[in-house]
């Protein structure tokens, strides 16, 4: 170190010596300079050796990252569901339901370790559990009729709720980032959507007259 804004006693050598530190390749970007470090244990007595606490870095290593865990942090509000028939239709045995979502984007303003970010997140796979033991996993939303990616035929009568797990994906935006670059998230997060009970019947013909 040589200063002319530190006292002369908080000069010294630092190490490691020079050609022991690599300085990362960073792209377009400038990487940033190591930052050192001494301490002493009260005023007047002798300052510790230099330590380095952080190394050559990039700028991008310095920003936070939006892990699985923070993710899932979020309350991802569920996807809207719909069915046909819908309720109050009669759903017959061995004829099909058909089920689709709304795959709608959100959005949300949050902040991570004291840096405010952006996030944006989107369904990427549903898995449809009809009730009866059966499922269909498919990274289609569906459609009402004639669309028939999602369909489900049911083979006996009773009562029988479908609930629908959502996959969700996404990207983050850290404010202080000078390039503004979308970063994607490293994971995916979960919802659970649980449709009102229906029952399943059964209809048969009746000669009159």
């Amino acid at each position: 170190m040589d200063s002319q804004h530190l006292e002369s006693d908080i000069d010294g050598e630092c190490a490691p010596p020079n050609g022991t530190v690599v300085i990362p390749g960073c792209g377009e970007d400038e990487p940033v300079m190591p930052l050192w470090r001494r301490t002493r244990v009260a005023v007047g007595s002798p300052w510790s050796q230099w330590e380095m606490r952080i190394g050559w870095v990039c700028p991008d290593d310095l920003l936070p990252q939006l892990t699985q865990s923070d993710f899932r942090q979020l309350t991802i509000k569920p996807t809207v569901t719909h069915r046909q028939p819908g309720e109050g239709g009669t759903v017959l045995v061995n004829k099909g339901i058909i089920g689709w979502v709304d795959p709608e984007e959100r959005t949300f303003r949050t902040s991570l370790l004291g840096f405010d970010i952006d996030v944006v997140t989107w369904p990427v796979e549903y898995t449809w559990d009809f009730g009866d033991g059966q499922a269909l996993t498919t990274t289609s939303p569906g459609g009402p009729y004639p669309n028939r990616d999602v369909e489900h035929v049911y083979e006996d009568v009773g009562t029988f709720t479908v609930t629908l797990t959502t996959v969700w994906e996404g990207r983050y935006r850290v404010d202080e980032d000078p390039d503004h670059e979308w970063r994607t998230i490293d994971g995916t997060a979960l919802t659970t959507t649980t449709l009102d009970p229906f029952e399943v019947t059964e209809l048969r013909s009746h000669l009159v007259g």
